[in-house]
């Protein structure tokens, strides 16, 4: 796809600019829902189309180096770095579900132990996130298994293992991020 293609010099300049910029930030679905409101478009393409017309700007984009290059992998040696660089002592290690409007996706936490706002004896300390594309791998069927939840559960558990604590992921088979965190089941210390 070239920019002189017809359906993107329909479009006023400022959506062109507002659609590569999402774009450059690998956020195709904010893309394809600018794309679909704006005027200019006759007939309006509908969801698929409008996200082929997208991936193929998106993969022009790439070519002229204008995407923001992709999250180096996360290793274990980095994980454990940055738990040994933690001053409070490390109890757990936990793997969460969260989402926004790009889909599911899985955290992956060191859990520390302080008094927080979320709980009166433990905190989490951010590791890592996962995440192997959109929502839209539901309605295309590539989905479950869930990519990010196996790598999570994976480097995770190594994690753990490494430093001698319990690893915990409450629902690594089905996206769910209203379900007992590791502190949730922890018994209270005798007073």
């Amino acid at each position: 796809m070239t920019v002189q293609d017809p359906w993107w010099t329909s479009l006023a300049s400022q959506v062109r600019e507002q659609i590569d910029e999402q774009l450059r930030q690998r956020r195709l679905i904010h893309a394809v829902v600018l794309l679909r409101s704006a005027d200019g478009l006759d007939p309006r393409p509908g969801l698929y189309e409008a996200q082929d017309m997208l991936a193929e700007r998106l993969a022009w984009l790439r070519s002229e180096g204008l995407v923001e290059p992709d999250a180096p992998p996360v290793e274990v040696p980095r994980l454990r770095e940055k738990v040994m660089a933690m001053t409070d002592p490390v109890v757990a290690v936990e793997a969460l579900w969260d989402g926004d409007t790009q889909g599911w996706f899985v955290r992956l936490y060191a859990i520390t132990q302080r008094p927080s706002p979320h709980h009166p004896r433990f905190d989490e300390q951010p590791l890592a996130g996962f995440r192997h594309g959109s929502d839209l791998r539901l309605f295309s069927g590539e989905v479950p298994p869930w990519p990010e939840a196996a790598e999570a559960t994976e480097k995770g558990r190594a994690l753990a293992d490494n430093i001698g604590v319990p690893f915990y992921f409450a629902s690594p088979d089905v996206p769910d991020d209203d379900l007992p965190r590791w502190w949730d089941l922890q018994a209270d210390p005798p007073t």
